[in-house]
């Protein structure tokens, strides 16, 4: 299938499917859709590491850069870390497709 081929499919589907709004609009939709969802994820990693840990993110930070952590401790760190920088990430990028939609 060739690009303009693919093109015209996906704007022949988003008519069908959002007939009342232009492609853009669609596409922040979907796009609002899939980053609440990786929200969500990202939110439940931290939440699981806050109980596994009994500490949020940054006292946690603090205690791993005075130690010398070990493999599942350090593993954690990044993963976490992850999840909360994604969780600003995403959180930031919400708002603005949230802004985009309602104008």
């Amino acid at each position: 299938m060739g690009i303009e081929r693919g093109s015209t499919t996906v704007q022949a589907v988003a008519q069908r499917l959002f007939p009342d709004k232009g492609l853009e609009q669609v596409m922040a939709e979907l796009l609002l859709e899939q980053a609440q969802r990786k929200l969500v994820k990202y939110r439940s990693m931290a939440r699981q590491f806050e109980a596994k840990y009994g500490l949020d993110f940054e006292r946690f930070r603090q205690a791993v850069l005075k130690t010398e952590p070990g493999p599942e401790m350090e593993q954690d760190y990044f993963d976490w870390e992850m999840a909360v920088t994604g969780i600003a990430e995403l959180e930031e990028e919400i708002r603005q497709l949230k802004a985009l939609i309602s104008e």
